[in-house]
């Protein structure tokens, strides 16, 4: 009898030990597929980011070939405005977008420091103005839009001094959260929603207009690649001289090959009640050598997104700066 017990008891200890082992085994188990499915990411990944790198060799590759065909000018009939371009890759695709960086208003040239007096305060700039006539034709009532435009320009320019409705190291370090002013150039447009009164539906509302190009503080629009869409655009580069619907028109009336001269943009028959100062006017280009890059790769599961900022330098171009993760 007591050695049935003990065949027992010894038959419940084989049993607990053979489940400890089946524990440990299923463990190990998964921890090596975790591991392996992880080097596996890791890998795509990587290639991933490889193929993405390769869309920026042949963004640039295309943009180079279009400025040798086009004589000067930059218009949506190049190759590089090709919309939605994928590539086929070795397990995945490559997609890309080329945008011209003169076809939005660069945030940057806000923060101009102003050579010219206004009852002892600095004149505002033709820059700072157009960006005000912009904000107000997205909606942005005159006085906001004022305000918005000095909090930008204190934000960006290298100076601790505050404009009329501006705002400098004192206003953001009484917030809950406080920072200083960065007073230099913006890298890239979010960096807008740390300036003072630029909430989140005023950035919004102004996306699809603006851009960050980093280190140039001036701000050229080229007509030939301005979309219908940015209208408002246009209509605040001309101080609202015009109205947003006579701006879409002037756009839609454009030769679908651009301007070959700026002069040929001007001599247009809606433009001609427009009196714009020799600054305003030479804010208008049918040129660019800023362009943003949108690539997008993608390996099985694995997908890579980056934004890469390329400057025309003769006839090569260079990177400026990369934003990984899509960043808006």
């Amino acid at each position: 009898m007591g050695g049935q017990k003990q065949r027992g008891v010894a038959l419940i200890v084989v049993m607990l030990i053979v489940a400890m082992v089946v524990i440990i085994a299923t463990n190990i188990t998964s921890r090596n597929q975790l591991s392996m499915r992880r080097t596996l990411n890791l890998a795509q990944y990587d290639q991933a980011y490889w193929y993405a790198l390769s869309a920026e060799e042949l963004a640039m590759k295309v943009l180079k070939q279009d400025f040798e065909d086009s004589e000067g000018t930059v218009h949506l009939q190049q190759y590089w405005a090709l919309a939605n371009v994928a590539f086929p890759a070795e397990y995945g695709e490559i997609v890309g977008e080329i945008q011209d960086m003169r076809a939005c208003f660069n945030i940057n040239a806000v923060g101009q420091a102003s050579k010219e007096n206004d009852n002892g305060q600095p004149k505002m700039t033709v820059a700072a103005k157009q960006f005000q006539s912009l904000l107000i034709s997205l909606g942005v009532d005159e006085f906001g839009a004022e305000q918005l435009t000095y909090t930008l320009k204190d934000y960006i320019d290298e100076d601790t001094l505050s404009g009329p409705y501006g705002a400098e190291d004192a206003e953001y370090e009484s917030r809950n959260v406080p920072y200083r002013a960065a007073n230099t150039l913006m890298q890239h447009r979010s960096e807008l929603r740390a300036v003072m009164g630029f909430s989140q539906n005023v950035y919004l509302n102004i996306l699809p207009y603006v851009c960050a190009i980093p280190g140039e503080d001036t701000q050229l629009l080229n007509v030939n690649t301005i979309k219908v869409e940015q209208a408002a655009l246009l209509a605040g580069m001309l101080e609202n001289q015009i109205s947003v619907s006579e701006a879409e028109n002037i756009i839609n009336n454009r030769p679908a090959d651009g301007y070959e001269k700026i002069d040929d943009f001007w001599e247009s028959s809606s433009l001609s009640g427009i009196k714009s100062e020799a600054n305003v006017k030479s804010s208008f280009v049918v040129d660019s050598k800023y362009f943003l890059l949108k690539a997008g790769a993608k390996v099985d599961n694995a997908i890579f997104r980056m934004e890469s900022v390329l400057k025309r330098n003769g006839k090569d171009l260079d990177v400026l700066t990369r934003q990984y993760g899509g960043q808006q």
